[in-house]
């Protein structure tokens, strides 16, 4: 519980500092922040419990904008699980909505259906997310907030919280990492990101 409290407090700060100033959209339209996006990277997940089974894996992503509020999301990735000498993958599509809540800071919200198919069986459900994507430096984002996810014997009604930094490269690539703690695992990522 300790690192969950550690991981919510950037994304508090920043969520504090949007309440705090002026009325949300007031005079901003964009932050010039991509939803237009393809990700590949690695995946690293640790389940507790009496097994406490390690999932290693390699991820895709894609984002695409509709408008200038929602984006369709799309990912695949391939797994290995340790111990057992498992392996399966995952689908997940989705929605996503966005918009400006101060300058440089968007609030983002998103749902997913989401499929397994491993050697154990195969389940589905959903993800949900809601949180904060700030551009506090010219190279770097930063974005944090809070999950939901129910993905039957696979992830079984999980809530926890995330955070994320985007390191930009140059305008078209992106480098960056990610953290994960959950009720029952937390998931370590990292990632590149073409931009278009």
């Amino acid at each position: 519980m300790k690192r969950i409290a550690l991981l919510a407090l950037p994304a508090a700060l920043l969520g504090t500092s949007a309440i705090a100033a002026e009325p949300a959209t007031s005079g901003v339209r964009d932050n010039g922040l991509s939803y237009d996006y393809f990700q590949f990277g690695y995946e690293s997940r640790d389940y507790d419990g009496r097994f406490s089974p390690e999932l290693d894996g390699l991820d895709a992503q894609l984002a695409h904008a509709l408008d200038e509020h929602l984006f369709l999301r799309g990912e695949a990735q391939i797994f290995e699980v340790d111990p057992g000498d498992g392996d399966g993958w995952l689908i997940a599509g989705g929605l996503g909505f966005h918009t400006p809540l101060q300058k440089s800071l968007d609030l983002v919200l998103s749902g997913d259906l989401v499929h397994v198919d491993y050697d154990f069986g195969d389940d589905t459900g959903y993800r949900l997310r809601g949180g904060v994507r700030h551009a506090t430096a010219p190279q770097l984002e930063l974005a944090g907030g809070a999950f939901l996810q129910d993905i039957g014997d696979f992830v079984d009604s999980e809530f926890g919280l995330y955070g994320s930094a985007l390191f930009h490269i140059n305008e078209d690539i992106d480098v960056g990492a990610e953290l994960q703690l959950g009720d029952d695992s937390d998931v370590i990522g990292l990632f590149g990101r073409i931009n278009f």
